[in-house]
């Protein structure tokens, strides 16, 4: 089997079909039920957080059910990586850390630092039995835990995210944080096993691709980006789904609206001709086939921009900078729910799009243009709710 049959998408929001309309039907009804777990499991951790926050004068950054599925996040990465973490030196996750610091020089230092970094991360979690040893549910665990998110590199989002819960937990003591993170662990678990029903159609090929990562991915910085599970693609599909939600109303009453698209949806590659800006690049219309010109072009017609960003740590560029802004992102699962934090901290309402299919270098040796849905765009971009003849109109663009 070569590695660009296996590589080539990991996940796909079309399973067989011709769009991926049936996506945001499933991950609705998989929201629903995992509701109804977070609900019943989760709802007195996270009312005694609120309590904690509100008698300590803490402004919590996150609705109830933003903070119903932080704890589920929690439970998650505790599934999935606290055997790794557990199972990291402190000299180990000292060197990953400077190297983390160190990706971001210029030139030829910050790319070995980089390389370096992701080849010793993907090697700690090389060891099977590593995953499944035993991080103890506690405060101690949990600041294990985030350091060893942090030294990574890839989840310094999330681990942010979980550092507001921990003096929350030193506060209540270790009795009541054993017992918590352990309802976290086991509500993430039935969310796993309902996601895997519900959504396993859209990441059938996750398990083969994994075993095929340390093949081509072993002396790359992104090993420990793209080693994620299957249950991880639905849990990150999940938080968009609640971002959504949360972010909705603020969203809309922004005056201005940006679609943030990332480079691997070009239809030239690295021939496109697009614009370097402060905010990005900005698509000059090079080929008529490609779905960020359409998009630029649907843009003009509902009043909202289209910038493609190469990274998404170039997210930075867009705090402070511009008042009353409401940004929607496309990206794959692996990177949009950190992306939708880092929105978030950056106080700037955010709706979020998962990308069609994974195409750029980082998921297959033969990258191809990704997409996303256009119904899906009109909705968070709230035009569907005002404007009932979008559908046909964005057909006659698009035909065009």
């Amino acid at each position: 089997m070569s590695s660009a049959s296996v590589l080539t998408k990991p996940f796909t929001l079309f399973a067989g079909s011709g769009n991926s309309d049936n996506y945001y039907r499933d991950i609705e009804i998989f929201a629903i039920h995992s509701e109804t777990i977070m609900e019943e499991n989760l709802a007195s951790i996270v009312e005694a957080f609120e309590q904690y926050c509100n008698e300590n004068a803490i402004v919590l950054n996150s609705a109830y059910k933003e903070l119903l599925f932080e704890a589920v996040l929690i439970g998650s990465f505790w599934n999935h990586h606290g055997g790794y973490a557990y199972e990291a030196s402190d000299a180990l996750i000292s060197v990953m850390k400077q190297l983390a610091r160190l990706r971001k020089a210029e030139g030829n230092t910050g790319k070995i630092a980089d390389t370096a970094r992701g080849i010793l991360g993907l090697n700690s979690m090389q060891k099977e039995e590593h995953k499944g040893s035993f991080l103890k549910p506690g405060i101690e665990g949990l600041q294990k835990l985030i350091v060893w998110m942090e030294a990574t590199g890839e989840f310094q989002r999330e681990a942010r995210v979980f550092n507001k819960w921990l003096p929350f937990f030193a506060e209540t003591g270790e009795g009541f944080t054993f017992i918590a993170i352990c309802s976290m662990r086991n509500s993430a678990m039935q969310i796993a096993e309902i996601g895997k029903k519900l959504l396993g159609k859209y990441t059938a090929e996750v398990s083969s691709f994994q075993s095929e990562i340390r093949k081509t991915h072993h002396l790359r910085e992104d090993g420990i980006s793209v080693n994620r599970s299957e249950a991880e693609y639905h849990i990150a599909m999940l938080g968009a789904y609640f971002i959504n939600q949360e972010e909705k109303e603020k969203f809309l009453t922004t005056s201005r609206k940006v679609l943030l698209v990332p480079a691997c949806m070009k239809m030239a590659g690295k021939h496109c001709k697009a614009e370097n800006k402060v905010f990005g690049e900005r698509c000059t219309g090079c080929q008529s086939n490609c779905q960020i010109n359409q998009l630029s072009a649907i843009g003009k017609m509902h009043q909202f921009e289209v910038w493609i960003l190469k990274h998404s740590s170039d997210l930075s560029v867009w705090q402070d900078t511009l008042k009353n802004t409401g940004i929607v992102g496309a990206a794959c699962p692996a990177t949009l729910l950190a992306g939708g934090y880092e929105l978030k901290r950056l106080g700037i309402p955010a709706q979020c799009v998962v990308l069609d299919h994974c195409g750029c270098k980082h998921w297959t040796e033969n990258p191809a243009p990704s997409s996303i849905n256009v119904s899906e765009l009109m909705v968070r971009m709230g035009i569907m709710e005002v404007n009932n003849n979008i559908f046909q109109q964005t057909k006659d663009l698009l035909a065009v």
